[in-house]
């Protein structure tokens, strides 16, 4: 197995994005669809942890976009959408179908991607871990979630509180 190393530096970032604007960043159910059957595909057929985690970090998007309660800021749901669309495309720059490099390009993207909109990325992943905990098969909204980060707030203060003034 060959083993290859590509340094991304601002330039090729600026590239991509430039790409990513280009674009377009309308996709339909059907973007949808077949950017996850190509997920699938991929997991099936490679071990390389780069292009699987790039993968798994795809598939947290698409979930950010089709979760009913989740909304999506507009300026990361466009960048979001452009990323889709360009996992999906025939066209990009290196095909999909050479093997070893085909997705190099794919992975870019995502990666840049969820470089610029981490911060969504963890409060959605935050949400999904509260919902899991607290919906208990009720429908969780928002709301529900800013409560209990309150909650939860309040109560990491009230502990501090607490030990700092046993220490005295």
């Amino acid at each position: 197995m060959v083993t290859i190393t590509v340094d991304i530096d601002d330039k090729v970032k600026d590239h991509f994005n430039k790409f990513i604007q280009q674009h377009g960043t309308n996709i339909d159910l059907k973007d949808i669809k077949e950017a996850k059957e190509q997920m699938k595909d991929v997991r099936a057929s490679t071990e390389d942890s780069y292009l699987l985690d790039q993968v798994s970090a795809l598939g947290t998007m698409i979930r950010m976009v089709e979760d009913d309660v989740w909304h999506v800021s507009d300026d990361n749901l466009s960048k979001i959408n452009a990323t889709i669309k360009y996992f999906v495309d025939e066209d990009d720059i290196i095909p999909d179908n050479i093997p070893g490099i085909g997705y190099l390009d794919d992975c870019i993207i995502i990666d840049n991607t969820a470089d610029e909109i981490y911060d969504e990325i963890m409060e959605y992943k935050d949400f999904c871990k509260t919902r899991l905990v607290y919906a208990q098969d009720k429908n969780f909204t928002y709301d529900d979630w800013q409560k209990v980060k309150n909650q939860e707030l309040s109560s990491r203060v009230r502990n501090r509180m607490l030990r700092r003034s046993r220490r005295r």
